[in-house]
C-alpha cells in the first residue's frame, strides 16, 4: 500500500483488505462523527446533517486521502471534495480538529493502536489534509479556476 507500514497494518486491522472501507467500516465512521461533534463549533456546522447518509458519504470517500498519501496524485473525488468544502468555508482549523478526532477513533477501534502508530495515520493523512486546506485560501468567485 504505502512506505508507513505501522499505517499500512493499522488500515488493514480497521478495514480489511479492501481499499475503499465497505460498510462493516459503518461503525469506525460513526465513531469518528460522535469524536468530531464533540467540538462545539463543528456540531453547529452538522446542526441540520442527515448523519446516516454523511456517514455514508465519509466511508466513500476516505480513501481518497489515504490514495494521496500513496500516489502523490489527488483524485478527482478529493479536488470535488476540497472545491465543497471550500465553498462551504470550512475553516483550516477545523481540519486539525478532524485529524484529531479521526486519530481518537483509530485508538478505539484499533487494538494494536500506539503513539507510533498514531503518528503513522497523522503522517498518512498530512498531504491529503493540506491538498484540502489549499482550497480554502483561495477566492470563491465563480469562474475562479481552481488547482488541479
Amino acid at each position: 500500500m504505502s512506505e508507513n507500514p505501522l499505517f499500512d497494518a493499522s488500515y488493514v486491522r480497521l478495514f480489511g483488505a479492501n481499499v475503499i472501507p465497505d460498510d462493516s467500516a459503518t461503525p469506525f465512521f460513526a465513531d469518528f462523527y460522535r469524536n468530531f461533534l464533540a467540538a462545539p463549533d463543528v456540531s453547529d456546522m452538522f446542526r441540520e446533517t442527515d448523519m446516516t447518509r454523511q456517514v455514508a458519504m465519509l466511508r466513500r470517500s476516505f480513501f481518497h486521502l489515504a490514495a494521496f498519501y500513496v500516489s502523490s496524485e489527488a483524485s478527482a473525488e478529493l479536488e470535488r471534495l476540497a472545491i465543497i468544502h471550500a465553498r462551504l468555508g470550512i475553516g483550516k482549523a477545523h481540519y486539525d480538529q478532524w485529524l484529531n478526532a479521526l486519530v481518537a477513533t483509530v485508538r478505539e477501534h484499533d487494538p494494536a493502536c500506539d503513539p507510533a502508530t498514531e503518528l503513522a495515520w497523522r503522517w498518512a493523512m498530512a498531504p491529503g489534509l493540506t491538498y484540502i486546506k489549499m482550497f480554502s485560501d483561495l477566492p470563491a468567485h465563480p469562474g475562479q479556476p481552481q488547482p488541479t
